[in-house]
């Protein structure tokens, strides 16, 4: 090989060499810029968090004072609560009026709210107190067996941005041809309805209610003293019937919350449709 072939083999060699360092300067380059953002990022996403649970807390805090102070001038009653989001497109007058004659007699004061009240913010702001909170809501389970709680508020994708950047409320649809609603799930309990259920029974009218363990346990949590829900899709018209035996059977037959809920499935039976009954959790 002559010399001067030598030299052009050589500078062949220093171009590779250098192309081969530019390259990897390259590589550093594009994996530093995306180290930064993805870090960047995760701080913004973990400081919005905390904003808004640090926000959202101190608007609960003070709504809880100012419920606990109320609460204290009631006379003595008990005080129970129908959450009826089903009551405008669903109603069953004959299901309230027994349930406020049977708890009535028994000393309780009965709180009534209806269709359309039933909202993301009524939620937020759902007064603390109750010994026994009835949701009479749709609910359904997500694809990762969430269960979602559905209100009566029409979904809108500009309302309630954080929540649902934060996946605490998502679009849910009632029946396959109907407007879509807002949802709320275990996370919406935790984040922004906490403390709201301290010595309260909660009993889940809508489907599903006992297949998420993760809501039952946040209910608990949040000061629930039982939790009952059904283990399975359910007819609403079962449910009315069943909660209403269930019902007379702890606050008029005086049983605990786990002979009620077998007396219960016992006299009303499984749902005709789907099979389902009533599960119960306790602390």
């Amino acid at each position: 090989m002559s010399q001067s072939d030598k030299r052009a083999n050589v500078r062949r060699k220093l171009k590779g060499t250098k192309k081969k360092v530019a390259d990897y300067k390259r590589r550093i380059s594009l994996v530093s810029t995306l180290a930064v953002f993805i870090i960047v990022f995760s701080f913004v996403f973990v400081v919005s968090y905390y904003l808004l649970s640090a926000s959202i807390g101190g608007n609960s805090n003070a709504n809880q004072i100012q419920d606990l102070q109320q609460n204290q001038l009631d006379d003595g009653l008990l005080n129970a609560a129908l959450v009826d989001a089903l009551n405008s497109k669903s109603p069953n007058l004959n299901f309230t009026a027994t349930l406020r004659e049977t708890l009535q007699q028994e000393g309780f004061e009965v709180d009534v709210y209806p269709g359309e009240d039933v909202t993301v913010d009524f939620l937020k702001k759902f007064a603390c107190g109750y010994e026994l909170v009835i949701l009479r809501m749709h609910s359904a389970l997500s694809n990762n067996n969430e269960l979602y709680l559905f209100t009566a508020e029409p979904y809108s994708a500009g309302k309630y941005v954080q929540e649902q950047y934060f996946r605490l409320v998502k679009e849910a649809y009632p029946t396959e041809d109907s407007q879509s609603v807002f949802a709320v799930n275990w996370g919406f309990i935790k984040r922004l309805m906490p403390g709201k259920f301290n010595g309260t029974l909660v009993v889940v009218m809508g489907c599903d209610g006992a297949n998420d363990p993760w809501i039952a346990e946040e209910f608990m949590n949040q000061g629930a003293v039982g939790y009952v829900g059904w283990n399975g899709l359910v007819l609403l018209s079962h449910s009315d019937r069943a909660v209403l035996y269930l019902i007379q059977a702890l606050y008029v037959d005086k049983l605990s919350l786990e002979n009620a809920v077998e007396k219960t499935n016992s006299l009303v039976g499984v749902d005709p449709q789907w099979g389902s009954i009533l599960n119960y959790r306790m602390r």
